[in-house]
């Protein structure tokens, strides 16, 4: 059963031509498991507004059961720096926060008759509307996104930025809805919170639409999906593995009917050619009194001319097949310009670090060789960027050494891809690491920043956007050990494809930190598992 409709949506923002997208059709049933895909820029997170209704198509029109409840967002706002995490996220359901909030203003007052029996006729209607269950089921859900229970009474000023993030999506899991609208759910989340998410998004009644660029997680949950490219959406009846398979199948079956039709096209044009020359040759009739009527000669020329205008008519008939769309991909990189190091270009040391009396890890020793790939893994808090920052220089360790080999040069991508000039252009932060204007075009527009995008000031950039520049910035500038801190958090699903495709002939070594499985397993040679507290373990 259809619980939302759109029919031949587009989209327009008022301060570009034309429309992001157009001819957008689609249904959404009880049930459903969608992935929305597609490159940034595409307008997946418009679309999802425009399902949830924070914005109006500018043609077409988006039909909705009419008592549709949609979560879009955290729907619960900004709490104030007192609140505890817990009380926040209960406020996810409105009518059991009210019946609560009533109950905490009785409770002062049982002393009085009117008062106490007030109290007594919430307590069982808040029980009997499931209030202690769904304090319990949040419980849960917060725990399963890697906020334990010692978090669930801290005031939320004191949480983290990360941590905040991840109570915002437990209220948006928690709000009572039948379509849930989730944009990159699993950006904050390690390992087990990814786990949980992907056991706990099947089980539940309401419908998903979820925009991601984890491959595994998408693997894991959907059931359907919408791939939104170059203006217009197409559905795909399956999981995440029946897309890859359907997208790759229509490519070469678009390339073959492509092929085809110009083999056809080709024959015809040369059929035609040779009725043509035999034409002329028919035309002129024999030379020599008595040997023709040149009238006649030319009749049959007009016949025989006619017969390749006919064939060429025919081709022009036939269905049009064009020319499928490419998009280019990341050339094959000549990485001659990354100088040698030593064969050891990095060696810890009996390293440790904590804050205060937490500690991150405790005499942690490893060698990374030339060539070599180290994925640092472990929960959200354990410490690998701390790692990093400590690889830098940016950071002091408590105790123990970091060092760095002969011949070594560093290049480093951060989360918040800290190292671009965010005043300067994406063009002019590649120039800055090497003056190759054609290989830093080239560069750009295989990650599809093109045309005038290329001289866009990289501060106006979307996240995805800037990664993308930081990540070429970083490709052209020479270094022979890569440290990367979440390097695809923002990336779409064929620029992290494109990334991995380059990093698997980079010679130098590399020190990987990322929650995305498919990219660690595709580069990653030995893995450092962060468990703390203070323990460590490599693989």
């Amino acid at each position: 059963m259809s619980i939302l409709s759109a029919s031949r949506i587009a989209f327009r923002h008022q301060a570009q031509p034309g429309d992001l997208f157009s001819d957008v059709t689609f249904d959404l049933a009880a049930g459903d498991r969608v992935a929305l895909v597609g490159p940034n820029g595409a307008g997946k997170t418009t679309l999802l507004g425009l399902v949830g209704g924070d914005a109006a198509p500018s043609a077409g029109a988006i039909v909705r059961r009419r008592d549709l409840r949609v979560a879009a967002v955290a729907q619960v706002p900004d709490a104030p720096a007192a609140r505890p995490l817990r009380d926040h996220v209960l406020r996810a359901d409105p009518a059991l926060a009210a019946c609560r909030t009533a109950l905490a203003q009785l409770a002062d007052r049982l002393d009085e008759p009117a008062a106490a029996s007030r109290w007594a006729d919430l307590l069982e209607d808040y029980q009997a509307r499931g209030g202690y269950a769904f304090e319990a089921r949040a419980e849960r859900v917060l725990e399963g996104l890697g906020l334990p229970a010692g978090l669930h009474d801290a005031p939320w000023g004191t949480l983290s930025a990360g941590q905040r993030t991840r109570a915002m999506l437990a209220a948006l899991l928690l709000t009572p809805a039948d379509l849930l609208l989730l944009d990159e759910p699993t950006n904050h989340l390690d390992a087990a919170g990814r786990a949980w998410l992907e056991a706990w998004l099947p089980r539940q009644a309401a419908a998903v639409v979820v925009v991601s660029h984890d491959r595994a997680f998408l693997e894991a949950t959907a059931s359907r999906v919408f791939e939104l490219r170059r203006g217009g959406l197409t559905v795909y009846e399956g999981g995440f593995g029946f897309y890859r398979e359907a997208r790759a199948l229509a490519e070469r079956q678009a390339w073959a009917a492509f092929a085809g039709q110009q083999r056809r096209y080709d024959a015809a044009t040369r059929a035609a050619d040779q009725r043509m020359a035999l034409a002329r040759d028919v035309a002129q009739a024999p030379a020599g009194p008595g040997l023709g009527d040149k009238s006649f000669y030319r009749a049959k020329a007009a016949k025989v001319a006619k017969s390749a205008k006919v064939i060429m008519a025919r081709a022009a008939r036939e269905p049009e097949a064009p020319r499928p769309v490419l998009d280019d991909a990341i050339p094959a990189f000549d990485w001659g310009f990354v100088p040698r190091s030593g064969d050891l270009p990095l060696a810890v040391r009996g390293l440790a670090k904590a804050f205060g009396d937490r500690p991150l890890f405790e005499n942690l020793t490893f060698d990374l060789a030339r060539g070599e790939r180290l994925a640092v893994l472990g929960p959200n808090g354990a410490g690998k960027t701390t790692l990093i920052r400590l690889l830098l220089g940016q950071l002091t360790p408590d105790a123990g050494a970091v060092v760095w080999g002969h011949g070594v040069r560093i290049g480093w991508f951060g989360q918040e891809a800290e190292q671009l000039d965010l005043t300067a252009s994406a063009l002019d932060n590649l120039l800055a690491v090497r003056p190759d204007p054609a290989r830093a075009r080239l560069l750009l527009a295989c990650l599809r920043l093109r045309g005038e995008r290329a001289f866009q000031r990289a501060g106006a950039m979307s996240a995805g956007e800037r990664a993308k520049v930081a990540l070429a910035r970083l490709l052209l500038g020479g270094a022979n050990v890569l440290l990367l801190d979440e390097p695809t958090n923002h990336l779409d699903l064929d620029a992290r494809e494109a990334i991995e495709a380059t990093l698997a002939g980079y010679p130098g070594a590399i020190v990987l930190v990322s929650h995305d499985r498919r990219f660690v397993g595709a580069l990653a040679s030995r893995r450092l598992g962060l468990d703390g507290p203070g323990g460590w373990r490599l693989v």
